[in-house]
This record gives C-alpha cells, structure tokens and sequence, in this order.
C-alpha cells in the first residue's frame, strides 16, 4: 500500500510541475521554405518539452507548397503579405503567439528535441531573464566554418562582458518573455537585424540577456553557399551596419556617462574610442585589473602576513632548491606549476605537494598570448588535467601566463570551479643579475596582505641561461629573514585568501 501511495505522489507532482510549465510560443517566418519547412517542423513535433507549445508559420507570401506543407503538420499558419521582410513576419506571429514565451525558429533549420526544455529551464530558474539567446552549427557545413563559429563566439562572450549581453544573436534560437516583448514595443524600428542586434537591446532595458552556446541548432548553410566574393562584400556590408550600430550606441552611452562630472567630461575630451582600447588592454595586460571579471592578487588582512609565490616550476635542480630553504625555515608556500613542467619532473610536483606546499595551475604550455582565443580555455584545463594525473589534485587556484585575461578564460575558470590569483608585489629578478637588488627590492615593496611574485622557472624552457633560477635561490633566503625580522609570518595564498586549496 505504501509503495502505491508513493507512486500516487509521483504522479501528482509531475502532474503540477507540467501545468506550471508556461506555454510556448515557436514563431517561423517563411517564404518558399518548401524544400526545408517540412524538416524543420517534424523536428519541433519531436520536442520532448512537457507543457504546452504551439508553432506558428508566419508565410510572407509564399508561391510554392510551404504553406501546404505546413498545414499538414497541423500548425497554425497566418499569412502576412503586407511587407516581404523577415521582421514583419516575426512581429505578426508574435502578434498572434498565445504562449507566455515567444522562442525565435527559421524554416531551414532542425531543433534538437530538448531544445524547447531548455529554454523553459533557462527561463524558470532565471526569472531576471528577459531573452536567451543560442548559436547554430551548419548541417551541410563549409570548410571555413570553424573560423566562423569561432568569431561568433568569442564576439558574443566578450560583448557579454562589456556591454552585458550578447551582439551576435542567430535569430534561428532565440527566445524571450512576451510580456518583455510587448513592453519594448515589439521589434518596432530596429535599426540593424531586428532579430538579432536591435531586438537584443530593446529587451536588456526589461532584463538580462543570456547566451548559452550550448543552447544551439542546426541550421543550413544556403545563406554562405556563394561566391567568396559575394560574401565578402555580404560581410563587410553587415560588419559596417553593425559597426556603426554599435557606434552609435556606444557613444551615446559614453556621452551620458562623461557628462555627469567635471573630470569625467575632462577625460573624455580624449577619443572615446581611445577610451575604449585604453580600458580592453588595461583589463587584459594589468594582472590585477578586474575589467573582465574577479581576480584575486591580495589578501584582505590587516596584521602582518604574506604569501610567497613561485611561476613556471618544476624547474630542476632550483624548485628542489627552493624547496629545501623553505623547509628549513618551515614555510609554507605556493608553486603555480606549468602542466608540461609537472609532467617533466613529476617527483618534484609531488613533493610540493607531500611538503605542504599548494599546487596551483600555471597553464599547460605557459603561452604567452594564451588569452587571445579560447586556447587558453583549453590550455589550462589540459593543465588541471595533467596535474590531477600526476599529483593526484586539481588545483583551486589559475595564475595566468603574465597575467594576462580575457573574458571567456575567466568564464572558463568560473565553470571548472576555480579562481584566478595573479600577485600585488614582484621581484622583477629577470631584470637583474644581483640577487641582493631581487631581496632588497621585494622587501621594500610588501605591506601586509601582499601576494609575492617570485620564478623557479622560465615557461616550459629550461638547461639555458632564462631557466638558471640561481639568483631566485640565493634571493630567497634574504627575503626570508628580513621580512621575519620586521615581524611578518609567511603563508600559503588559500590561508591568505581562506579559500580551498583544490577541488577534490
């Protein structure tokens, strides 16, 4: 009886949760899709979606079967010959959409059968949502294709980061509340791609607008399939729109912004432009600039503590080296390790660990413009990867090569669970031979709380004159006993930050 009780509850839950689903709204504009709406359809029949959703074709005044053929699926059909443009196909299904979410489709296109559920858990578990957006994939993809999924992309996240919401949305999966909708005014005079860029900004004024690259689709590539001269001359025509779209924007909002102070309006006599460029290389040289997102480099402590901090290691025989004058004062420190170095003196890495020590990632190649593109994504997860195999840990912490950020490898930190730590004082020993200017200089500069920059190693180089760490070794030692002299006590960066050392 108890077992048929708990299955009734079941079933009841279920139940709710599926009349709580809001329904939804998949509007297709389309004009002669009859080679492509049929495929298109069959796969949004095929949604595993549990509530209520209807697809509507809006037709732009087809002349050839798309209009029977979509009737045969038993979709709502309207017609819409005022205008022959895609936005005005879009505005009348939304128009006539009864669902509380309004989900952007395009008739060349097949929807994956979970893609309607996840932009109905996207919706319910963000309610400051105003709009999702998605990528697609080519079915019949040309041979440049990856270059194209990669510009999109990488636009995408870093628009993200400096203007709060995507700039290259496809308008094949697209989905926003429709009382957002409305409120804007609909697609109304959208200025550049109503489906993509002007729809985009209308609704961040009701709330945020997302990007899930793995919210996609599959769409076809007919749009691409010319000339490479036509579509150059097609892009360079839809870069410069969306250039002086986002022009036009952004030196709209600059100018409200300057003119609030005096200063501000002295600052920006300069070129916005140049403000702009000033602000990218700041967020992404400085290593302690927090433009594109968190980064940690000193401790929030008011008594006498610091952190020392080693880059590039293993590097033999100077990390052992290090090691043993640590050991012999009983400090405690933290190696940034690069992944090949670990595999190349795997020993060594281990008894950082067994030591004491904190093992953190350095990357797995120490590229030096690794945060360029998405390889550093990569780089330093096959860095974790690695770490883990030969130490038996994954590092909590990610000190990037230089320092150097971009907004998709914080993004990517963020995923995996980690935080990035850079450093607040450095000993700038690969400017000198003199290891008492490396102690000098280094003492002079810590105050409490300070995370330490020091290198038992050069990237993935080493037997040459870079990788000779010498002068760090004999460094070492002074820095020591000075700073101890002056009343600081050493410690590892996660006690000076209190956070984990590693994700086990």
């Amino acid at each position: 009886m108890t077992d048929w009780l708990w299955i009734i509850k079941i079933c009841a839950t279920i139940k709710i949760d599926t009349i709580n689903m809001p329904m939804i709204s998949v509007v297709i504009p389309a004009l002669n899709e009859e080679k492509f709406i049929g495929e298109c359809l069959e796969s949004l029949k095929k949604q595993d979606y549990p509530g209520k959703y209807e697809i509507i074709v809006a037709d732009n005044g087809s002349t050839d079967r798309t209009v029977d053929i979509a009737r045969s699926f038993g979709v709502k059909v309207i017609s819409c010959v005022e205008e022959k443009n895609v936005t005005h196909a879009r505005q009348v299904g939304a128009d006539a959409a009864l669902g509380d979410i309004i989900a952007q489709a395009d008739a060349d296109t097949m929807y994956p059968s979970d893609w309607l559920s996840k932009l109905a858990r996207h919706f319910d578990t963000h309610p400051g949502t105003a709009a999702l957006a998605g990528r697609f994939f080519y079915k019949d993809p040309p041979s440049w294709q990856g270059f194209e999924y990669w510009v999109r992309n990488t636009a995408n996240r870093l628009s993200i980061k400096l203007v709060g919401r995507p700039m290259l949305v496809s308008g094949a999966t697209f989905a926003f509340r429709k009382s957002s909708f409305v409120n804007v005014g609909g697609y109304g005079d959208a200025s550049f791609s109503a489906d993509q860029l002007g729809i985009s900004a209308r609704l961040s004024k009701m709330g945020k607008i997302f990007y899930d690259k793995d919210f996609y689709v599959y769409t076809s590539s007919r749009s691409v399939r010319k000339p490479l001269a036509v579509c150059i001359m097609e892009a360079g025509g839809h870069i410069g729109r969306w250039l002086g779209y986002l022009s036009k924007t952004w030196m709209n909002n600059l100018e409200q912004y300057a003119n609030k102070t005096t200063l501000r309006r002295a600052v920006f006599r300069v070129s916005p432009l140049a403000v702009i460029v000033i602000i990218l290389a700041y967020g992404y040289f400085i290593p302690t600039s927090p433009v594109f997102g968190k980064v940690y480099y000193k401790g929030d402590s008011h008594n006498k503590v610091v952190a020392l901090t080693f880059d590039d290691g293993p590097n033999e025989p100077y990390t052992s080296e290090i090691l043993d004058i640590l050991d012999k004062n009983n400090i405690k420190a933290t190696f940034f390790c690069v992944g090949k170095n670990v595999e190349l003196y795997p020993e060594t890495a281990k008894r950082i660990v067994d030591e004491g020590h904190v093992l953190g990632n350095h990357s797995y190649v120490h590229d030096a413009n690794h945060a360029v593109t998405d390889f550093g994504a990569r780089d330093l997860v096959k860095a974790e990867q690695t770490i883990s195999d030969v130490v038996g840990v994954r590092p909590h912490l990610y000190r990037p090569p230089h320092g150097k950020k971009s907004p998709w490898e914080l993004e990517e930190i963020k995923r995996q669970g980690m935080i990035e730590v850079t450093w607040s004082v450095s000993t700038g020993e690969l400017n000198t031979h003199s290891y008492e200017k490396v102690a000098d200089r280094l003492v002079d500069e810590t105050h409490p709380g300070e995370i330490m920059l020091l290198h038992d190693g050069y990237g993935t180089e080493h037997n040459c004159p870079k990788a000779d760490k010498s002068v760090t070794v004999e460094a070492l030692p002074i820095i020591i006993q000075k700073l101890q002299a002056e009343g600081y006590t050493f410690v590892t960066v996660p006690e000076l930050l209190d956070v984990p050392a590693y994700n086990n």
